[in-house]
């Protein structure tokens, strides 16, 4: 079942008085089909193992039992710990393809004051053997801020584009 006006407008925000949007997308390459990307990126695990303590990532599922915990449409997300909570909801899944999540409001990272996550959205497009994945995050943030911000978002993507081409080795039996 799908419910993306109802999503658009339980998580629709405007920009709070002295914030800007603020947008980071990157590119990167994964050495396996997009298929076996797109599992290793729908897999619940991929988020909730590895996370270093005190952060923790979590999916709930708002009807366990007709929609379970994992990337379906409607299960909730947040990823949390010290100066940080990302709470929101998975809203468009267009199989191997495409996944948006929109976040609620009162999602911050180091401060309500200063950043606001408003989405998080993935394309993947198959090139051969190989997959392009594009990640692009929204928020609001405050001006002085934004280049800490982006410097910030490049260091955590960059770190997740290298994992998810090691998964991609391991899952396809490619030694690492």
């Amino acid at each position: 079942m799908r419910y993306p006006q109802l999503y658009d407008q339980l998580v629709l925000q405007s920009p709070p008085e002295g914030f800007e949007p603020h947008q980071y997308s990157r590119t990167f390459i994964v050495k396996a089909t997009q298929e076996q990307v797109w599992i290793w990126l729908n897999t619940p695990e991929t988020f909730t193992k590895g996370q270093v303590w005190p952060y923790r990532v979590e999916f709930v599922s708002p009807d366990p039992v007709h929609i379970p915990a994992d990337f379906s449409q409607g299960v909730l997300n947040v990823h949390h710990g010290p100066l940080m909570s990302f709470a929101g909801v998975l809203t468009d899944i267009q199989p191997d393809t495409y996944r948006d999540i929109r976040y609620f409001y009162g999602s911050y990272f180091l401060s309500m004051r200063w950043i606001r996550p408003t989405r998080l959205q993935f394309w993947l497009e198959g090139k051969g053997a190989q997959t392009e994945v594009k990640v692009q995050i929204d928020s609001f943030a405050k001006p002085f801020i934004a280049g800490f911000w982006t410097w910030a978002q490049g260091l955590f993507w960059g770190q997740f584009g290298r994992l998810s081409r090691k998964a991609a080795k391991v899952s396809i039996g490619h030694e690492q």
